[in-house]
C-alpha cells in the first residue's frame, strides 16, 4: 500500500501545473483513473513504480487552493498574470522512498569497517517539502511559469528554482497540453539526494567527493497529456513525461537513468464542481 501511495504521489507531482483564473465561488474536481501506468525510476538498483488507479483532486477556494500535491495562497490573480505562495513535496526524495532499503543509516552497519562503499539500493533518504513563491504569465501561446521553493521541512536546507512553459489546445474534440521545463537545484539539496554521507561510505566519502565534487544541477523535462470525453463523466485519458537528469554535480554512481519516461493510459470518471 505504501509503495502504491508513492507511485501515486510522483505520477501526480510529476502532472502539476499551476492554473490559476479569477473565480467567485469555491469549486473542487474529484477523479479517478483506470489503467496502466509507469513511473520510470533514475536511481540505480531501485525498482520502477507500477499502478493500475490514479487518483487526482483540486480545490479552489477564492484565496486558497490545492492541485494535486500542491497547495497554496493567491497573492495577486488576473487573467493574464498571478502570484501564488505555493508548497509541494521535492520529487528526488519519493524516487528513493519507492523501494525501501532494508538497512539504512543508523543501523548496526555503521559500526562496521567499510571496506567498499555501499550499493545505492541500501541508501535511504527523507522526503523534504518545498515552499516559495510562483508567478505565471498567461499568454495566448503558452503560459510561463517561474517558481523558487526552499525546503521548509528541514531535511537538506536546499533551494530549487523551477521554470517551464504550459498551454492546452482544443483537438479531434478533446484536448492537447504540452509542457518543456527545467528544475535548477542547488548544491546543498544535491548533496544530501545524491551523494554519500560518512556514516554510509566511511573513507570513500571524501575520495568520491574529490573525484565528484558536489554542486548546482538544471534537470529538464517533457509532458504531453490528451483527453477525451467518452461520456458526461468520463474521459479517455494519456499521459507522458520525459527526464533528464543533469549528472553534473551528482555522484554518477546514483544515477542509473539518466532519461526515464513515465506514462499513463487509463479511463478517468470525475465528479465535482469544474473549475
Amino acid at each position: 500500500m505504501y509503495r502504491r501511495i508513492l507511485i501515486t504521489l510522483l505520477f501526480l507531482l510529476a502532472q502539476s501545473t499551476t492554473q490559476g483564473a479569477e473565480i467567485s465561488a469555491s469549486q473542487w474536481k474529484l477523479s479517478l483513473a483506470s489503467g496502466r501506468g509507469i513511473i520510470e525510476n533514475p536511481l540505480a538498483g531501485r525498482e520502477n513504480g507500477e499502478t493500475p488507479l490514479l487518483p487526482s483532486f483540486s480545490y479552489y477556494g477564492k484565496r486558497f487552493f490545492f492541485s494535486n500535491l500542491t497547495a497554496g495562497y493567491s497573492l495577486v490573480e488576473n487573467e493574464r498574470f498571478y502570484i501564488d505562495l505555493i508548497a509541494q513535496p521535492n520529487e528526488d526524495g519519493l524516487y528513493f522512498q519507492l523501494e525501501k532499503p532494508g538497512v539504512g543509516p543508523g543501523s548496526a552497519s555503521i559500526f562496521i569497517p567499510l571496506f567498499q562503499a555501499p550499493e545505492v539500493s541500501e541508501i535511504d533518504r527523507r522526503v523534504s517539502l518545498m515552499a516559495g513563491p510562483s508567478g505565471t504569465l498567461v499568454t495566448s501561446l503558452a503560459d510561463l511559469s517561474f517558481s523558487w521553493l526552499h525546503d521548509i521541512s528541514g531535511v537538506h536546507h536546499g533551494n530549487e528554482t523551477h521554470l517551464s512553459l504550459d498551454k492546452q489546445y482544443p483537438l479531434l474534440g478533446g484536448s492537447l497540453g504540452f509542457g518543456i521545463g527545467a528544475i535548477h537545484k542547488d548544491m546543498d539539496l544535491i548533496n544530501y539526494y545524491y551523494h554519500f554521507r560518512e556514516e554510509e561510505a566511511g573513507v570513500f566519502t571524501n575520495r568520491y567527493a574529490l573525484a565528484f565534487p558536489p554542486g548546482d544541477v538544471t534537470d529538464q523535462y517533457a509532458r504531453l497529456h490528451f483527453a477525451y470525453p467518452l461520456g458526461n463523466r468520463l474521459e479517455l485519458r494519456l499521459a507522458a513525461r520525459y527526464n533528464r537528469f543533469d549528472l553534473d554535480g551528482r555522484l554518477p554512481r546514483f544515477i542509473e537513468k539518466p532519461e526515464t519516461l513515465s506514462w499513463f493510459a487509463g479511463i478517468q470518471y470525475s465528479i465535482g464542481s469544474g473549475r
